[in-house]
């Protein structure tokens, strides 16, 4: 494990410029360049007056309030972007992107990409056209439990990911016979969320079913994996506020890990023992060395590893970016291609019926 540097000890970092100003954005990006080799010398909003707020808060040198302008005039090693959607719910970055690719500038971009698979084509051909690094921030290629699980799946002794179960809250909207869609889904791209991390854990889904219980919006989902191996994702629309959002469960060969709420993650292995069933007096087993493990952070002290930067993997997020622009390197993990693989699986929710099997790709 590496350990984190504070932004102060570094002594290369990129010079980089921000365009959004908003709510998620100083919350969840901003403060993750205290932790990362990060100059800000820019920053861009279309409210002037918030990018000045922006620019004192987090020490960037210049604001504007047209993205192009920054470009032209700023000697810029990379880009974030962060921006809310148009009109109609759509993605913004199919319209912002281009610009900054054909200027030969790396993106750190939020998610999700795209409204359609073809909008996320079309930026996989100018990232391979100009030869630029892009990264989409679907958080969970990065949180430590994902990661965690990861290894444990990956490695000889789980014997291989035989099948997964998820679960996240979304609402689906009904198919409109006349359109040959579902209108509203707005928030539904969050499907990125649950997908991202299962496709992490799992690879690409090769088809897909699902059934939705109208009109409450709950759905239930079958994915069958390019690897062979199986999996369910259910999606609770109307669950208590209360309850976590998500779970998830990789089974293996005798083995299987959870990641619960995002920061417990449990491997259980072993065996109970060898008694006879119904007469063994002890639930521990014969061997309590090889039986279950559990991982969470403590929030006793001041740690980086329970702070929510981390937990959620943005810190981890900013970091690999900017180590590939520094290193000149391809971005492996949360890339394009995995938003555009993303974005099919939105899509064949949206254009869809209930009930048939669904190729992916």
């Amino acid at each position: 494990m590496t350990n984190i540097k504070f932004n102060y000890e570094y002594t290369n970092k990129i010079n980089a410029g921000f365009i959004g100003c908003g709510a998620h954005s100083f919350r969840n990006v901003y403060p993750t360049f205290d932790y990362a080799p990060v100059d800000l010398v820019a920053v861009c909003d279309l409210n002037l007056e918030r990018a000045e707020i922006y620019r004192k808060r987090f020490g960037a040198e210049r604001a504007y309030t047209d993205y192009q302008e920054m470009i032209k005039k700023e000697d810029l090693d990379a880009i974030f972007v962060v921006l809310n959607f148009d009109r109609n719910g759509r993605p913004l970055y199919p319209k912002i992107l281009p610009e900054i690719m054909k200027a030969g500038i790396p993106v750190w971009v939020e998610k999700p990409i795209s409204y359609t698979t073809k909008e996320a084509e079309e930026l996989m051909e100018l990232e391979a056209k100009y030869n630029v690094q892009v990264l989409v921030s679907n958080k969970r290629y990065f949180y430590p439990s994902f990661e965690g699980a990861k290894k444990v799946v990956e490695s000889e002794k789980f014997g291989g990911a035989t099948s997964i179960t998820g679960r996240y809250p979304l609402t689906l909207t009904p198919f409109n016979e006349e359109s040959g869609e579902r209108e509203g889904l707005h928030w539904f791209l969050d499907i990125c969320h649950p997908v991202s991390g299962m496709q992490y854990l799992m690879g690409d889904i090769d088809e897909m079913c699902f059934v939705d219980h109208q009109p409450s919006g709950n759905v239930h989902t079958l994915f069958k994996f390019k690897s062979g191996a199986v999996g369910s994702l259910h999606l609770p629309s109307t669950q208590s506020e209360t309850s976590p959002k998500e779970k998830y469960e990789v089974i293996g060969n005798s083995e299987n890990i959870v990641i619960d709420n995002a920061v417990r993650l449990g491997y259980y292995q072993g065996k109970k023992g060898s008694g006879e069933y119904g007469k063994a007096p002890s639930f521990i087993g014969d061997d309590p060395l090889n039986g279950p493990v559990h991982w969470e952070p403590e929030f006793s002290l001041g740690q980086l590893h329970n702070k929510n930067l981390f937990t959620q993997g943005m810190v981890q997020s900013v970091n690999h970016f900017t180590e590939a622009v520094l290193e000149n390197k391809q971005v492996e993990r949360a890339t394009l291609r995995d938003a555009w693989h993303l974005t099919q699986i939105f899509e064949a929710y949206k254009g869809n019926k209930a009930g048939d099997w669904i190729k992916i790709g």
